[in-house]
């Protein structure tokens, strides 16, 4: 039988916990939040499962406390993605860069599409250079490296994209991958000195239009990001 991809960062079109929806009746989760669609003008509903939980002081790899354990299975693990990590932020939504404020990205998500949301949120772009020690050890935030997966519709990959969080305390980088639990390796198990250059390759396994083979990809660097640590409301 031919699975479906999986994801790191955008929600499964079929997933109906994730999903937003444009009908109340429709909700799954115990919460939702309208949101007015700045492309359509029609309001939507994100569901939430909880919460949300922030960290507003220095990042730290501690994931049985951080936002108080929301990252962990017992919590709201499922419910987070690789955006509410990077950002230190647990809104319990598989949170979308721009959904907070009426962007909704499509597939194939674009790095340009992805920005443009994540800025809209209250994140600013720092560029393709590494991070210098000013976003580092900032004390009103920290920096996050965003990679781009690009579709290959022939196989049944729509792309997606991936976030990657700068840990101060440790001066490392650690990240979440979709629904999945909090690590401080990459795709490969190495640890992570710089998200531009680690592997970030998935072996995706069969889709419906890749014949049997496994769908493999790759999530490519894009650029370096910082989150302040106040004015950011992911969704």
């Amino acid at each position: 039988m031919a699975l479906h991809p999986r994801f790191s960062g955008m929600p499964h079109p079929e997933d109906e916990r994730l999903r937003a929806v444009l009908d109340q009746a429709h909700v799954i989760a115990p919460q939702s939040v309208p949101v007015v669609d700045r492309a359509t003008g029609k309001t939507v509903y994100i569901q939430k499962y909880g919460p949300t939980q922030a960290n507003t002081g220095p990042t730290v790899y501690a994931p049985a406390t951080d936002n108080s354990g929301y990252f962990m299975s017992y919590r709201f693990q499922p419910n987070n993605n690789c955006y509410n990590y990077s950002c230190d932020i647990a809104s319990n939504s598989f949170a979308q860069p721009g959904r907070a404020n009426g962007i909704f990205l499509n597939f194939p998500p674009t790095g340009t599409a992805v920005v443009t949301g994540a800025q809209a949120d209250g994140l600013q772009w720092i560029g393709t250079t590494y991070p210098s020690s000013s976003y580092l050890n900032s004390s009103s935030g920290h920096p996050v490296c965003l990679l781009i997966s690009d579709a290959d519709t022939s196989l049944g990959w729509p792309g997606d994209y991936h976030w990657v969080r700068f840990d101060q305390k440790s001066q490392s980088w650690s990240q979440k991958d979709g629904g999945d639990q909090v690590t401080d390796f990459d795709f490969a198990g190495n640890p992570i000195s710089d998200p531009a250059t680690s592997n970030w390759t998935v072996n995706q396994g069969p889709t419906a239009q890749s014949s049997g083979k496994d769908v493999v990809a790759n999530y490519a660097f894009y650029g370096y990001l910082f989150v302040p640590h106040s004015g950011v409301g992911i969704l």
